[in-house]
């Protein structure tokens, strides 16, 4: 957990928000639009010091909240994490990486199921692959989140917070909770997110937009068509105390389908101010309404 001194709400953003900023970069701009928390994702780390680079963020008052590794999850899913394909070769991937991010003392070092492949027992393999993940993670000392994501063409393990609890249950270990995304999770009832709010360890924020083109097509909050208001006002009301993050993804191209507008091609500082604002008037409408 990071040591840092916050106040309520806890607000970040998640890198890859910024998707083509550097890490140095996101140290600098994140700072500079007064965001308390960013989620650092491995492809942007390379090599170098992690040593240094933790450093560096804590010099500037930067925690470390929800870290997505190379490799999550032994099945690619849908979209993003596809190489390589071989899940053995992907969970020593993952591990290296848990171990990688110890350092930055984060929140939490996220995982997912992905989606199950034909001919395979999918789910005993996630089962065994998060068993030695939070081994791993118990050594160096983090959190694991596990996410739950809506299906896409690839179909999803983990689509629902009681798909993701069973899935925990049967791995059996005490150092995993649940990343619960608004864009991922926004058919959830209010209900069923906040009689397990002891098991979400985090609530990644966007909105969606009317209509939405693509999965990488994710708008500010407050601007879309998602009941933002309403999931925080239940979810500050069951005694929810974590992270809310920002994480937005908007395709230039990257994955196939230029969004028009594309915030990935805006100046990252712009974003991060606009980001920042949406969220803390989204926020202030909720609790306003309580």
């Amino acid at each position: 957990m990071s040591d840092a001194i916050q106040t309520h709400p806890r607000f970040a953003i998640s890198a890859a928000t910024t998707y083509h900023s550097s890490f140095e970069e996101d140290v600098v701009n994140y700072a500079r639009a007064g965001i308390a928390g960013i989620g650092l994702w491995e492809y942007k780390l390379g090599d170098g010091s992690d040593a240094e680079r933790s450093a560096r963020l804590r010099d500037v008052g930067l925690a470390v909240t929800y870290c997505w590794p190379l490799t999550p999850g032994i099945f690619p899913g849908n979209g993003l994490f596809s190489e390589p394909k071989d899940p053995a070769r992907r969970l020593d991937m993952l591990c290296h990486s848990i171990r990688r991010f110890a350092v930055y003392r984060p929140e939490a070092v996220c995982i997912l199921a992905g989606a199950p492949l034909a001919g395979t027992e999918s789910r005993s393999m996630v089962v065994t692959a998060f068993k030695r993940a939070s081994q791993v993670a118990e050594e160096v000392g983090v959190e694991l989140a596990l996410e739950v994501i809506s299906p896409g063409p690839a179909g999803s393990m983990v689509a629902t917070i009681r798909q993701a609890l069973e899935v925990i249950g049967e791995v059996g270990a005490r150092n995993i909770g649940i990343l619960l995304d608004t864009w991922h999770s926004a058919d959830e009832s209010l209900q069923e997110i906040t009689d397990h709010i002891d098991h979400i360890v985090g609530i990644q924020v966007c909105d969606r937009a009317d209509p939405s083109r693509t999965r990488f097509d994710r708008a500010l909050p407050g601007t879309g068509i998602l009941p933002l208001e309403e999931i925080i006002r239940a979810v500050e009301a069951a005694g929810y105390d974590s992270w809310y993050e920002l994480e937005i993804f908007s395709d230039d191209g990257t994955f196939g389908q230029v969004v028009e507008n594309s915030m990935w091609r805006q100046p990252p500082l712009e974003v991060l101010n606009a980001g920042r604002a949406a969220f803390q008037a989204v926020y202030a409408r909720a609790i306003a309404a309580r």
